[in-house]
């Protein structure tokens, strides 16, 4: 049908200019309904909108949101409660590399309250997907990157302390964490390794047994040829090794999420601590559900920081979309603290072997620099490899380099998942160029 809105004219500052009397209305083509924009006209900024806060570079904005939320009137995930709701508790694992043996769920399936609970072969039964990088790159010999995705819940070995082993749903969160003590899960240990230098190693032990030698990836950028050119004329040249730290962001609000599945309309609702809700719901309707992204609603609100580190789509979201299938009603999930420190995708890490050559005046001549850098158990995902490359521009720092050259190496260890926080990659290289003019 067709359907006109009321015009509306709005002055947006962009570039010295002002768009005004732009009027939105909706006509037909074809069959379909089209949004059409009218009358766009441009002229210099000389005007302000009486509703807009800001004209130029400097000048204060008013927020909309801060009275809300200075009286305590903010909503997060875990201040909704869906109507006839359960609760879900993830049992992880205490160890760092072991195979899983065998899993015994029959007394806690017969505990107070219980609802559901699922394993590793609930999941394969279900056929649920992965996450899959969409740029793997490519190893150091050539071949591709290896790709090692990480399922919903460990498949017969787990790789890292805190992988989920099992999910447990039941009428109240007590129940269900009394429900996770119960499961009897047997272990067979396997040695770990979690510094870069011993997975890189040549006696290494393989996380991934069709990966010898744990590299991931490995990614160049810059000139090498003009880089070597530049040492053998140098007449100063640095070398130093750059450690940077690995951390996980620990925003004040816990990561949590309230899934409801509607049986009725075939859709799925998520309200989550994200900082992308449509990627979010691309990646669980194109990789993890293989449905339209139709199908799929994401929410979220008020949020208690993010840092990147509430960019990925952890497991525990797709696990509660699933839970709420199978038991019918909405299902939430919060982290605890201690949970979050373990499975929170964490940031930065690496060891950086950095060298600087220098003319007799102390000039730079050029730059070269091999990061070695644990992303985690698994490579599952697209920020697995961007928070270890994107920011390599900033080696340039605001000096001038005629010559730079730098190699990420990707390596594979017993640790968590890495992935973009505060600066996506970018405060890294700038630590490590300040600390080269430090040391020349």
């Amino acid at each position: 049908r067709h359907k006109r809105l009321p015009n509306a004219t709005e002055y947006w500052p962009w570039h010295g200019y002002i768009f005004s009397s732009l009027r939105i209305g909706m006509s037909l083509v074809g069959s379909r309904p089209t949004l059409v924009y009218h009358c766009c006209e441009i002229e210099p900024k000389t005007r302000r909108s009486s509703n807009m806060n800001m004209m130029s570079i400097g000048q204060p904005v008013r927020r909309g949101e801060d009275e809300r939320l200075l009286r305590g009137h903010g909503r997060y995930t875990d201040d909704v409660d869906a109507s006839k709701q359960a609760r879900a508790f993830v049992l992880r694992s205490p160890h760092a590399h072991a195979d899983i043996l065998a899993i015994d769920t029959s007394a806690a399936r017969s505990a107070s309250g219980v609802l559901a609970i699922f394993t590793g072969q609930d999941l394969d039964n279900r056929g649920l997907g992965t996450l899959k990088p969409i740029m793997p790159s490519k190893r150091s010999d050539g071949s591709p990157g290896f790709v090692c995705t990480q399922p919903l819940l460990a498949q017969n070995r787990v790789r890292f302390v805190g992988e989920a082993v099992a999910f447990v749903v039941a009428e109240t969160v007590s129940q269900a964490r009394d429900a996770a003590e119960m499961i009897t899960v047997d272990y067979a240990t396997l040695p770990a390794v979690v510094r870069v230098d011993d997975a890189l190693s040549s006696d290494a032990i393989a996380i991934w047994e069709d990966n010898p030698g744990n590299e991931a990836f490995t990614h160049e950028v810059g000139d090498a040829a003009s880089v070597d050119a530049a040492f053998r004329k140098a007449v100063h040249t640095v070398q130093h090794r750059v450690c940077v730290n690995r951390v996980t962001g620990n925003p004040m609000e816990n990561r949590g999420c309230i899934a409801e599945y509607d049986a009725f309309e075939d859709r799925y609702t998520l309200r989550a601590t994200i900082q992308s809700a449509h990627g979010i719901r691309a990646i669980l309707a194109g990789q993890i559900f293989d449905q339209p992204q139709s199908k799929f609603r994401v929410i979220c609100d008020n949020m208690g920081g993010g840092f990147g580190t509430r960019g990925g789509c952890h497991p525990e979201y797709g696990l509660s979309l699933w839970a709420s299938e199978v038991v019918g009603r909405p299902v939430k999930w919060i982290a605890e603290r201690s949970e979050g420190m373990m499975t929170d995708e964490q940031g930065r890490g690496g060891l950086v072997d950095a060298e600087l050559a220098l003319d007799k005046n102390y000039r730079f001549l050029g730059l070269r620099t091999h990061t070695k850098v644990t992303i985690g158990a698994y490579f599952t995902s697209d920020r697995n490899i961007g928070s270890t490359i994107t920011g390599l521009g900033g080696l340039a720092g605001v000096y001038m380099t005629p010559a730079i050259h730098a190699r990420v190496t990707g390596v594979l260890a017993n640790v968590m998942t890495l992935a973009q926080y505060r600066g996506g990659a970018k405060p890294e290289p700038c630590h490590i160029i300040e600390v080269m003019v430090d040391q020349a």
